[in-house]
């Protein structure tokens, strides 16, 4: 397992995280690196990956990062999302998502993630977390 973190263990889980086949490569110092492999389901009609998968990948990567940071006893809900989706991925491809950690305060985490296939980059996403815990 990558992290001991009490979250983290529920993730790969998760139906949405299963579905997508998603792989947790490395989690450590703030940052993450997670994969998928494109599948027919994830398709829009064009053929393309639909942006939704990248959205939840990022916040997930995103999350992931920060609970490399955590105390057991911290967690962090999504406050914001912003993606800008600048390339489509097609079945069959792989996407890598890279997350760190930006910026930690006592209240907000603010999280920089990259997808890309290959040298292809398929998009950014900006993440704000609000943070939780005994004392929040």
């Amino acid at each position: 397992m990558l992290l001991s973190h009490p979250h983290f263990a529920g993730l790969s889980a998760f139906p949405l995280h299963r579905q997508m086949g998603l792989e947790y490569r490395s989690a450590a110092d703030g940052r993450s690196h997670l994969a998928f492999e494109v599948g027919p389901d994830m398709l829009t009609p064009a053929p393309a990956l639909h942006a939704g998968y990248l959205y939840a990948a990022s916040d997930l990567a995103s999350y992931v990062a920060l609970l490399s940071l955590l105390t057991h006893d911290e967690s962090a809900v999504t406050h914001d999302l912003h993606v800008s989706v600048m390339s489509s991925a097609r079945a069959g491809d792989r996407v890598d998502i890279r997350a760190e950690v930006v910026r930690r305060g006592r209240t907000l985490a603010f999280m920089d993630v990259r997808a890309s296939c290959g040298d292809r980059l398929l998009s950014t996403a900006r993440v704000t977390k609000s943070m939780m815990g005994p004392n929040r």
